[in-house]
């Protein structure tokens, strides 16, 4: 397991393991064999495969599909503190079911239009959520007719069934509910921006300005609407679900 720290761009360095045992690629478990291989690998094929071979040969190392879920997630999400923008706050797991690797966002405070690098991340397009050249796991996917379709559906799928003002504002309520006597006696909820009680009421719908330009249901409503407008033409694909062998007896 690799905790992925600011700076894990997975831009190829070399074939050397060694290359990767850096402060960006933090090996959190079995951390005494110190064994970078499998990153090296991934790393290897992901940059360095002919965009024809790559769906081959990369999804016999990476859990493609549920990647292409998740990026589907972190930018409607608005997202940026993570691999695609900012090269951070990722896990990649070595699954030893699957023998692949799976990527596994974490650290989501810098979403739902919370903003501290001057960018409208409900009007962001979603083709080009990074201008860098360096995030390859981004980049080279959309470079695959089929992955981009694939991304593409799985963005319009969210925002019919989860990501829309109206389940939002059901939830948010919901939840908002569930915790408003504690959040009114939390001692910690004013101290790094003075946030009132009232703040917490009212950012279901409404900005608090600064750092926070929307409510979250104003932000689900124009993030949705303008990744509709977004959306390339969708074709119809198969979906595709982690599968595993079924052994019928030894």
């Amino acid at each position: 397991l690799w905790k992925c720290l600011w700076g894990s761009d997975l831009t190829f360095q070399g074939t050397n393991p060694t290359l990767y045992t850096d402060d960006a690629y933090d090996l959190v478990e079995n951390e005494f064999l110190n064994n970078y291989s499998e990153l090296a690998r991934f790393i290897d094929v992901l940059n360095n495969t002919p965009l024809s071979l790559l769906p081959c040969e990369l999804e016999k190392i990476f859990n493609v599909h549920d990647y292409l879920k998740i990026m589907a997630a972190d930018i409607l999400l608005g997202n940026w503190d993570n691999y695609i923008f900012n090269k951070n706050n990722f896990y990649l797991y070595h699954n030893e079911k699957t023998g692949k690797l799976e990527y596994i966002p974490y650290d989501l405070d810098n979403t739902l239009g919370i903003d501290w690098v001057g960018v409208d991340w409900g009007q962001r397009n979603l083709y080009s959520w990074t201008t860098s050249s360096n995030r390859p796991l981004f980049t080279r996917l959309l470079q695959i007719p089929a992955y981009r379709n694939e991304f593409s559906n799985n963005v319009n799928d969210l925002i019919a069934t989860q990501f829309n003002a109206t389940v939002f504002q059901t939830k948010a309520l919901q939840m908002q509910n569930l915790i408003s006597s504690a959040a009114e006696t939390d001692p910690l909820r004013p101290l790094d921006f003075g946030f009132t009680f009232e703040d917490f009421t009212n950012s279901i719908n409404s900005s608090w300005g600064g750092h926070v330009p929307y409510g979250i249901v104003p932000f689900v409503q124009t993030r949705a609407t303008q990744a509709l407008k977004q959306l390339e033409n969708i074709s119809s694909f198969t979906r595709i679900f982690n599968v595993v062998p079924k052994f019928q007896s030894d």
